[in-house]
């Protein structure tokens, strides 16, 4: 057999002996190319987003997520481009598509629900980042509350993610609600100035045990030439004595001032 026999029954069997084989190999070609740049495009996009993500300091998890979705958007649109070139209805590319997002939308319907919860949450604030809760089995103090994810800090220190789906099919102890008191002191000579005096206080006041997660509020109440006196309150987890732990920081921070509590302004 000669050459050109062969290549006569190659062209028989790849049909390029037909009238519209032209179009065919054109076609094939655009296809591949088509093919190929939405491979290069999606895999350029794909690591883009990701280092765009991580330098604004997103979480290295949701850069991925944000690299994956990039890179799954430009397949699908290099696949409706492909289905265009072979010659495919706009009726057929609209039922493919559609098929595609009904099956992504059962795949992620737990995420959806999630999310809906989530933002339910962040409306209604049945807790507050520094509330102590029970949800079902898992309790602890809210340390943050996501869109999707709520965390807890146990006791023992221990970090617990719940999802919101959990959070807002459960019931919810919060133990903080009312729970907290109020707890006023006077520091009377401070020769500090007084401008400083507030970032000193909440700066020594930082981690006192069984205060709460808000500021202290820190008022002057006179300045004069012998020194300042001021006002400093505090929310503390009602119960628990703190005044000695709070007046021993004061005493530190001001040793020259005279510290004593005022009165306790009752339970919120």
């Amino acid at each position: 057999m000669n050459v050109t026999t062969f290549w006569d029954h190659v062209r028989s069997a790849l049909g390029l002996d037909e009238p519209q084989a032209a179009e065919t190999v054109a076609r094939a070609i655009q296809v591949v190319v088509a093919m190929l740049l939405t491979i290069g495009i999606a895999h350029w996009l794909g690591r883009w987003v990701r280092r765009a993500a991580l330098a604004g300091r997103i979480y290295a998890e949701v850069a991925v997520l944000l690299s994956r979705a990039a890179t799954l958007a430009v397949c699908a649109v290099g696949g409706t481009a492909v289905l265009a070139i072979v010659g495919a209805s706009w009726t057929a590319i609209a039922a493919v598509l559609g098929a595609a997002t009904f099956g992504i939308s059962l795949a992620l319907q737990d995420v959806g629900r999630g999310f809906v919860n989530g933002v339910y949450i962040l409306v209604e604030r049945p807790f507050r980042i520094g509330d102590r809760v029970r949800v079902g089995a898992a309790e602890g103090r809210v340390e943050d509350v996501g869109v999707r994810l709520t965390t807890l800090r146990t006791a023992a220190g221990d970090r617990i993610i719940v999802p919101n789906t959990v959070v807002f099919s459960s019931v919810i102890e919060n133990s903080s609600v009312g729970t907290v008191d109020r707890q006023k002191y006077l520091a009377s000579g401070i020769v500090l100035p007084a401008t400083e005096i507030q970032d000193a206080v909440i700066a020594s006041l930082r981690g006192t045990p069984h205060l709460s997660h808000q500021t202290p509020v820190v008022e002057v109440v006179r300045s004069g030439p012998d020194g300042t006196d001021i006002e400093v309150t505090v929310v503390h987890d009602t119960g628990v004595r703190i005044d000695d732990h709070v007046i021993e920081r004061l005493r530190s921070l001001f040793p020259e001032a005279t510290v004593a509590t005022k009165f306790s302004a009752g339970t919120l």
